[in-house]
């Protein structure tokens, strides 16, 4: 299964010559999925080849400028190149007034549907599902609404034990419990279970992207066993308070978070300027955490069910 991160922005609050602001590419096989859009959004997508009219859905964190002031260009690159299949757009309620006014303003007009959902009314979480695959959104405590987003690999039924259908005499009712993971009881008592009869089940896979967000319990629920847990890492630990006050998090709060979620490669990101030497970040968090990365524009993350994280980086 093909599933790959592509950073396209790690920076905290503006544009440097290190870093763009926030913004990511995910190839799902072969489904575009954009999350946040800082801006100079379009300059990476050229760069790294990332396929402006496939992407598909676009996850916002949270509406300040340094995560949406690449919105209202993309979607007008997007309508100039002539797009006309539908885009969907989740995050705050407030993310649809500002492209219509955005869009307004700058006299652009868009002739290809845009669909948005507001993830303050997804009880469940879930935003999108399509077979064994979802997204999910999650409230984050920032400063304003946010929200973070898990991307989910389950499978969720068995593969029968080719040998068993003959030597049990399976019926056809039977079968289809069992590959849906539930037992069988039998008028004789007999009981057929799901481990006896089925092969074990495929691994799952797991990202979750923390947005801009103190340390806190949805984040640490939802990056349970993750493969990947991308998490801001704004402040070395020293400013702590600065942090707290800002919505924020150090690097240990990041990696502490990381390593009791069981996450297995924990990146940092929303990197902030005033470290011009950021192995003081990456340092903090290894002292914690057994695999941590910094992000990097181009840094592409493959993730592969049952397998280690790999890390390569784009030119």
């Amino acid at each position: 299964m093909q599933f790959e991160v592509t950073i396209l922005g790690c920076g905290a609050a503006t544009p440097t010559l290190q870093h763009q602001p926030t913004a990511q590419a995910i190839n799902w096989q072969g489904k575009w999925i954009l999350v946040d859009c800082g801006e100079g959004l379009q300059t990476n997508l050229r760069r790294y080849k990332i396929p402006l009219q496939k992407i598909e859905l676009i996850c916002v964190s949270h509406l300040h400028g340094d995560h949406v002031l690449g919105l209202p260009g993309l979607l007008g690159s997007m309508n100039l190149f002539g797009r006309d299949k539908p885009l969907h757009i989740a995050g705050p309620a407030s993310i649809e007034k500002y492209v219509n006014q955005a869009l307004e303003l700058t006299h652009t007009y868009i002739r290809f549907p845009i669909n948005y959902t507001d993830c303050a009314h997804i009880h469940d979480g879930v935003l999108f599902e399509w077979g064994e695959n979802l997204v999910r959104c999650f409230p984050v405590k920032h400063r304003i609404e946010g929200y973070g987003f898990s991307f989910n690999h389950r499978p969720i039924s068995y593969k029968i034990r080719k040998n068993r259908i003959a030597t049990h005499n399976l019926q056809r009712s039977e079968i289809l419990c069992l590959k849906g993971g539930q037992e069988v009881q039998r008028s004789s008592g007999e009981l057929l279970r799901v481990e006896d009869f089925c092969e074990p089940p495929k691994p799952s896979l797991k990202y979750v992207y923390s947005g801009d967000t103190r340390p806190c319990k949805s984040v640490a629920n939802e990056a349970l066993n993750a493969n990947l847990l991308y998490h801001e890492a704004t402040f070395a630990h020293e400013l702590a308070s600065t942090a707290k006050a800002t919505g924020h998090s150090t690097a240990q709060q990041a990696a502490s978070l990381g390593y009791e979620a069981n996450a297995i490669l924990l990146v940092l990101g929303h990197l902030s300027s005033r470290y011009r030497d950021e192995n003081k970040v990456l340092k903090e968090a290894q002292a914690i955490h057994p695999k941590v990365s910094l992000a990097d524009e181009g840094m592409r993350i493959r993730l592969i069910p049952g397998e280690m994280p790999t890390v390569d980086y784009l030119e």
